[in-house]
């Protein structure tokens, strides 16, 4: 969240020379569209982190997943195919295909976790919103948003080339690549313009198959993505913007070995005799139309989104068959997304006595899955919503703000799957059903302005995530279905900018209640369903500080402390069991990141950082914790006017720890965390 202001206060005569040094001195407001508007990161009565584009480079951050490690209680689960998001240790059910976290990349959603799994190119800025936003985003914003804003073309002619060297510190080191361009080039003078975007990133991994005659290294990497966009302004008045993004993965997936019982390997290594294979292919397309108007502003959104995963691997995860009748687990897939939001605003400025924004929302959704192993279930599922909200501000004698919303959303989920038990002596069926909802979420602020550049707030929200299907292992009609959970949020805070600019200090208290939890409870060892069965209670506290007590240095830190327990869960029959006052799964209770950064003026810098996360539970049972840790990162380089040079390093002191882990064929199976890494970065600006 660092960047530099250069502040208004200078004469025009003092020249560059002055203006450069100011930027080392001064903390820069940070402009996000969090609540649909252009608003100053310090003004939104609510917990938002905003990184520019400046701070996402400077630490070296390539994925989304790394960026949320500075966040306090932002917490990430990684899974070798998919990323859930949890944010104040709100999380979906293990299985589940819908994200509690709404992810829009340019105002449109990436709504499953497959999707979430984002490498940051060419990104302007990143917004983090935490707690319920169902009254701006709707549906499955339960946890919070996370918005990715990519760079726009300009009307200057220029672009950069990048290559990228680096190594794991694993199996005595193995290379990692990394080459990319960006090109913004004018059509027409101040009328029309194109900017392109692409990278390619290839590892052979950190991981390595000790199984004898394999092929395949276990963690191997090749990422290519890019971007077309298109942008028009007829006039001053106008603002349109055309997004083509491409996306083409093929990983490995052996992430998980044994620590202990009798197929236990060695750090970085894995021992399987299967397949671990995971391709995705994506591609979207963004028309995003803005009209400036004399009195109101008019925008609208128009998304398709095109995503398809394909992955398979060892189903025991040992050198063995220790079930020749399935030894590999599949699984597909497809998703296609359309969606338009039109919104009309009033024009922001000064002493204006109320502010208002109000919109349209619709979607339509058609998602296919498929998971074959000792089931097979092929589902077939087609979403179609609507939404209408309204928000507005009213300012109250100077210092008060009143702020309130509504959103009435409509979602319709119509399931069909098959499934093909054969091997378990059952034969073939087919499950249908509907899952029909309309909700209302409400939302209210008030917010006192202490002094000009400090405020205090106080806010409520609701939330929800979408019902939906089991996808995975329903095999009857009464088991196949789930119903929608909901949560409220309450949040009181301050915000604070002091020294004239060179201090930032805010601090939130938290306290959220979700009803009706989607939770799992198993029929039998092969059979399990979605239950909306449990209550959830999580509060906390969060504090984050940058500050600029010289030119050219900058502090950051973040802390977050987080209690999140499950109430009233109790099951009976198989795995009977209570829940009641167990910790939820991905929901640490210290997290924590603090970070140096020096700039000269003559371009060269350097920097490190802290970031970490305390013990948690990878289960709702509780029976196994993820031990804490806390990684160093660092670098170093500079900054020309033609040439860009970084040396860097992540988890410097390569650090073991554990992503999860679980009880798997008589042992304890982890999935291994990365290890540590150190890289060459060199640019070409022209």
């Amino acid at each position: 969240m660092t960047a530099v202001f250069v502040p208004q206060l200078l004469a025009v005569g003092h020249g560059a020379e002055e203006e450069k040094k100011n930027d080392l001195y001064y903390l820069e407001p940070i402009v996000v569209t969090a609540e649909k508007t252009a608003q100053d990161v310090q003004r939104i009565p609510g917990s938002v982190s905003a990184y520019t584009k400046s701070a996402i480079e400077e630490r070296h951050v390539e994925k989304l997943y790394d960026l949320t490690d500075y966040v306090p209680n932002v917490f990430v689960k990684k899974n070798s195919t998919e990323n859930i998001i949890s944010i104040r240790g709100i999380s979906p059910q293990q299985g589940s295909l819908f994200s509690a976290t709404g992810l829009y990349v340019d105002g449109v959603n990436y709504p499953i976790h497959q999707m979430q799994n984002l490498d940051l190119l060419d990104v302007e800025r990143v917004e983090v919103l935490k707690g319920p936003q169902g009254t701006l985003y709707g549906r499955n914003s339960e946890a919070g948003v996370i918005n990715v804003i990519t760079s726009q073309p300009t009307n200057e002619f220029g672009g950069k080339v990048f290559g990228e060297i680096g190594m794991w510190d694993a199996r005595g080191g193995v290379p990692m690549y990394r080459e990319g361009a960006t090109v913004n080039v004018p059509l027409v003078q101040d009328t029309l313009a194109m900017k392109v975007a692409i990278q390619n990133y290839t590892t052979d991994g950190w991981m390595e198959n000790t199984t004898p005659n394999s092929l395949e290294d276990a963690t191997r990497a090749q990422h290519f993505n890019g971007r077309v966009t298109t942008r028009w302004t007829p006039t001053d008045a106008w603002d349109v913007s055309l997004i083509l993004q491409g996306q083409h993965e093929a990983d490995g997936i052996g992430v998980y070995r044994f620590t202990d019982g009798p197929f236990a390997t060695d750090h970085n290594e894995i021992a399987w005799n299967g397949p671990n294979k995971n391709s995705v292919d994506a591609n979207a397309q963004i028309l995003k139309a803005e009209y400036r108007g004399a009195e109101v502003d008019i925008t609208s959104v128009t998304g398709r989104h095109s995503y398809s995963q394909d992955y398979k691997y060892d189903m025991d995860m040992t050198p063995v068959d220790l079930y020749p009748q399935y030894p590999v687990f599949n699984a597909d897939y497809d998703v296609d997304i359309w969606s338009e939001e039109l919104r009309i605003a009033s024009k922001p400025g000064k002493g204006r006595r109320f502010d208002w924004l109000a919109g349209i929302y619709v979607y339509s959704e058609d998602i296919q899955t498929g998971n074959y192993s000792i089931t097979d279930h092929v589902t077939d599922q087609d979403d179609l919503g609507g939404a209408l909200f309204a928000q507005g501000t009213l300012h109250m004698w100077e210092k008060w703000h009143f702020n309130l919303g509504g959103r009435v959303e409509y979602s319709r989920l119509e399931g069909k799957k098959d499934v093909n038990s054969g091997m378990m002596g059952m034969g073939t069926m087919h499950l249908e059903d509907t899952v029909e909802d309309t909700v209302f979420l409400p939302s209210a602020s008030i917010s006192y302005d202490l002094a000009p550049q400090v405020m205090t707030y106080g806010k409520v929200s609701r939330g929800f995530l979408s019902g939906g299907f089991d996808n995975y292992f329903a095999m009857s009609q009464d088991l196949f279905s789930y119903e929608p959970e909901y949560s409220w949020n309450y949040e009181v805070g301050i915000k604070s900018k002091m020294l004239d600019n060179r201090l930032m200090m805010n601090l939130a208290a938290f306290y959220i209640d979700v009803d009706d939890k989607q939770v799992v409870e198993y029929v039998s060892p092969f059979e399990r369903y979605v239950v909306n069965a449990a209550k959830v209670e999580s509060y906390g506290v969060e504090f984050d500080v940058q500050y600029k007590p010289m030119p050219g240095l900058t502090l950051t830190g973040s802390l977050g402390y987080l209690e999140s327990e499950i109430k009233d869960w109790t099951t009976e029959g198989y795995n009977a069991r209570d829940y009641s006052g167990n910790k939820t799964p991905g929901a640490p209770e210290f997290s924590y990141a603090a970070g140096i950064m020096y700039r000269w003026e003559s371009g060269w810098y350097i920097g490190a950082d802290v970031v970490g996360v305390s013990s948690n539970y990878s289960s709702a049972e509780n029976d196994l914790k993820v031990d804490g840790r806390a990684l160093v990162n660092a670098r170093m380089g500079y900054e020309g006017e033609k040439f860009d040079i970084m040396l860097w390093g992540r988890n410097i002191f390569n650090e073991e720890y554990e992503e999860r882990s679980m009880r798997w064929l008589g042992g304890t199976l982890i999935q291994e965390g990365e290890p540590g890494s150190f890289g060459l970065l060199v640019a070409y600006k022209f």
